[in-house]
């Protein structure tokens, strides 16, 4: 075999690794993080104060995992206002939200296996907060 011929077969052979690398590329779900980040990112101020009161807040805030059942509780509820944001970072479509109560128990079977973001997000007193954890789920 010659040099000619040794140079074809690499050049064919990068050719289709490139071809298959576009082909894989294209098939893959992207999913935001936000839908409408650039709006979310003007209005990022006011969540860093929002975070930084929830750092600062006395209560406690649990999640875990009983079985099955995915147990909440928030001390404090009942004077207060806000949602539960339940935020798979691997699938935007199955995120969910519930509103705010002092506990909540949830199935584990709306839930697919693997991390979970948990966002508590409340108003007390006129006050804005927001508090995140991240849990496991296994079935």
């Amino acid at each position: 075999m010659n040099w000619g011929n040794k140079i074809t077969i690499v050049f064919i052979s990068f050719v289709i690794l490139v071809i298959t690398m576009v082909t894989i590329s294209m098939k893959q779900d992207f999913y935001l993080v936000e839908e409408n980040y650039y709006e979310e990112e003007i209005a990022y101020q006011s969540k860093m104060e929002e975070i930084k009161n929830g750092q600062n807040w006395q209560g406690k805030i649990r999640t875990i995992q009983n079985g099955n059942i995915v147990s909440l509780s928030f001390e404090d509820a009942d004077k207060v206002s806000g949602k539960i944001s339940f935020i798979r970072p691997a699938d935007a479509n199955l995120d969910f939200f519930i509103p705010l109560t002092e506990e909540a128990n949830i199935p584990v079977e709306k839930f697919e296996v693997g991390n979970w973001k948990v966002a508590y997000e409340w108003e007390q007193g006129g006050v804005k907060y927001f508090k995140e954890d991240k849990i496991f789920i296994q079935k």
